[in-house]
């Protein structure tokens, strides 16, 4: 279903995690170009990039290279989407209202645009909970109960930080990492139950750990000059916290995810010995890591910078 890719072939990535890619990348691809598309029309003053475009694969393929492909289409789907909405317009409790009920208009206190072009707005979204019930209809409602619970927390805290650690502990709840578990398992038609979880939960936590500081030291130069109410990047935290150079801090996070990966394949190998759902689950977060860290170093999103 997939294809291994050569680690050492991409010199400027240093994950320690195997990296596949899906099959059918060439359809993930060309949906998320439809999806572009489809926001330009309706956002005419905004001009998407493709957020998920990669030199090697569009990061769902790298991430989900296992996935059965129905599934992994709307994932895909709903994911670029909620970036595209991420990035434009940051309407999270609109989105997750609309998306999990199915309404036809959304009201909320974070709707700042006219009501016509945000009724365009969620018609992209408007059918894809149908459509994944359509595909799935015991999976389907377990994966979307926890896209609203994302949302939720994505918005729950907001604010700035002097140590790492508490940035961290922070950036565990919006990194995005129980949304791609969950899509993970969904594509894999893989649930943990109630114990496989409590013996998964120190190996979620450094895999959590993993996808935060990858996700950090490759975004910096896009996200350094940003402002926002809510810490960004580990980063200036480190810079702050150690009186470091920008360049010093930066080596300082790539030795903090070197470390973080070694706990966490450590945690995961001694987790397969439990199920086979559990193998499959670490295996499963094992791509993800890799094919995010891959996608991280070379994606354009992250490296090619306006100056």
């Amino acid at each position: 279903m997939s294809t291994a890719l050569d680690v050492s072939l991409f010199p400027e990535c240093f994950t320690s995690f195997p990296v596949r890619l899906h099959k059918d990348e060439r359809l993930l691809a060309a949906r998320c170009n439809t999806l572009v598309e489809e926001f330009s029309h309706l956002l005419p003053d905004y001009q998407p990039p493709s957020l998920s475009a990669g030199p090697h694969g569009v990061v769902y393929a790298l991430c989900f290279p296992e996935g059965e492909i129905r599934r992994l289409m709307l994932c895909a789907e709903f994911t670029e989407s909620a970036w595209f909405y991420d990035e434009a317009v940051l309407l999270h409790a609109a989105v997750k209202q609309m998306f999990v009920q199915g309404s036809q208009r959304a009201n909320g206190p974070d709707l700042d645009v006219a009501p016509k072009k945000w009724l365009s707005l969620i018609s992209i979204f408007q059918h894809t909970a149908a459509r994944m019930i359509d595909v799935d209809p015991k999976g389907a409602p377990w994966l979307l109960e926890r896209h609203v619970q994302y949302w939720s927390e994505y918005d729950s805290t907001k604010g700035s930080y002097d140590r790492i650690e508490d940035y961290i502990r922070y950036r565990n709840l919006n990194i995005g990492y129980w949304t791609m578990s969950n899509s993970m398992q969904w594509c894999l038609d893989i649930y943990l139950s109630d114990e496989e979880m409590r013996l998964s939960q120190d190996f979620d936590t450094s895999s959590t750990r993993v996808l935060t500081l990858t996700n950090d030291y490759w975004s910096w130069s896009r996200e350094k000059g940003q402002v926002s109410d809510r810490a960004l990047n580990g980063i200036p935290v480190v810079m702050k916290q150690y009186s470091m150079s920008e360049a010093d801090a930066k080596i300082f996070v790539k030795g903090m995810i070197v470390e973080a990966e070694q706990r966490t394949r450590a945690l995961g190998l001694e987790l397969k010995k439990h199920s086979d759902v559990l193998r499959r689950y670490v295996e499963g977060i094992f791509l993800i890591l890799g094919g995010n860290a891959l996608w991280s170093s070379t994606c354009p999103r992250y490296n090619e910078v306006a100056e």
